[in-house]
């Protein structure tokens, strides 16, 4: 069984974290309109760490995924309230899929979350993300209003409240010692 594990991300992981945003978001080529603008921001991922908690997830020890963490009080997009604790950019690479990463980056960002006090945790993403947005959605996360489309691709918000945090916790915590199941929809 391979071994998965989440820590901070630190300067030397800059380029290895672009590379494997690219590499997650290469399957939606052609979805969005200026892809070649779109993706160069995709593959700036390691910029984010200047405003956020930026998590990498290795297997076996090598980098496989990242996420960022918004805690209350730094910015963030204006879509979610300043008071909330936010996840941007969940990405594995296509390679390393179905290993649980996904899951440990999400959980390092819930407990983040909670250990900040934080009254929800709010996302961004679109159903063309259906593996993330699975994900979310088995841990509690809800649709709570569309926003605009993004270079032409539909986004939601979705949140997650406080008191849902520890279950989704529980939740992912329980499909991590399964392995490779996705947590059963509350």
């Amino acid at each position: 069984m391979s071994a998965c594990l989440v820590r901070p991300f630190a300067a030397a992981d800059a380029a290895r974290v672009n590379r494997i945003a690219r590499a997650a978001f290469a399957e939606y080529e052609g979805r969005y309109e200026d892809w070649p603008t779109f993706i160069d921001g995709i593959g700036r991922m390691a910029d984010l760490a200047a405003s956020g908690d930026l998590f990498v997830a290795e297997l076996d020890g090598v980098m496989v995924g990242a996420v960022v963490h918004l805690k209350p009080g730094q910015v963030r997009n204006a879509i979610f309230p300043d008071d909330w604790s936010v996840i941007r950019m969940l990405v594995v690479a296509p390679e390393a899929r179905g290993h649980g990463a996904g899951r440990l980056l999400v959980a390092a960002c819930l407990d983040r979350a909670r250990r900040a006090g934080a009254p929800a945790v709010g996302l961004h993403t679109t159903p063309l993300m259906a593996s993330a947005l699975r994900l979310y959605t088995a841990i509690g996360f809800t649709r709570d209003r569309d926003l605009a489309p993004i270079r032409g691709v539909d986004y939601g918000r979705y949140v997650l409240p406080a008191q849902g945090i520890a279950c989704a916790l529980a939740m992912l915590a329980e499909a991590s010692e399964r392995e490779g199941g996705l947590p059963s929809p509350r």
